[in-house]
C-alpha cells in the first residue's frame, strides 16, 4: 500500500540516505579538488622559479661570451703585432709551462712525503 504512512516514512528515509551519501561524496570530491589545486599551484611556482633560474643562466652566459670574445680579440691583436711581441709571448708561455711543472712537482712531493 503506497498510500499508507509507513510508505512515506520509508521513502523519506531513502531520500535521507541518498542525500547523506551525496554529501559524503561531495565532501570527498571537494577534498580531491583542493588537493589538485594545491598541486597546480606548486607546479606553477616551480615553473616560475625554473624560468627565473634559466633567465639568470642565460644572462651569465651572455656576459661570459662578451668576456671571452674580448679576450680572444686581445690575443689576436697581440699575435698579429710586431715580431718583438711574439718573442715576449713565447717567453711568457715558456715561463708558464715551467712554473706549472715546478708547481706540480712540489705538490706531488708534498703529498708523497705525508
Amino acid at each position: 500500500m503506497a498510500g499508507t504512512p509507513g510508505g512515506c516514512l520509508e521513502a523519506g528515509a531513502e531520500e535521507q540516505e541518498l542525500d547523506t551519501r551525496n554529501q559524503q561524496r561531495a565532501f570527498a570530491l571537494a577534498g580531491k579538488v583542493s588537493a589538485l589545486r594545491g598541486l597546480a599551484l606548486d607546479i606553477e611556482n616551480e615553473a616560475y622559479e625554473h624560468n627565473r633560474l634559466l633567465d639568470g643562466v642565460g644572462n651569465d652566459f651572455s656576459g661570459s661570451e662578451g668576456l671571452m670574445s674580448g679576450s680572444i680579440t686581445r690575443v689576436k691583436n697581440l699575435l698579429s703585432s710586431s715580431r718583438q711581441n711574439r718573442k715576449v709571448m713565447c717567453y711568457m708561455a715558456g715561463f708558464v709551462v715551467v712554473f706549472l711543472f715546478l708547481f706540480w712537482y712540489l705538490i706531488s712531493k708534498a703529498f708523497s712525503s705525508t
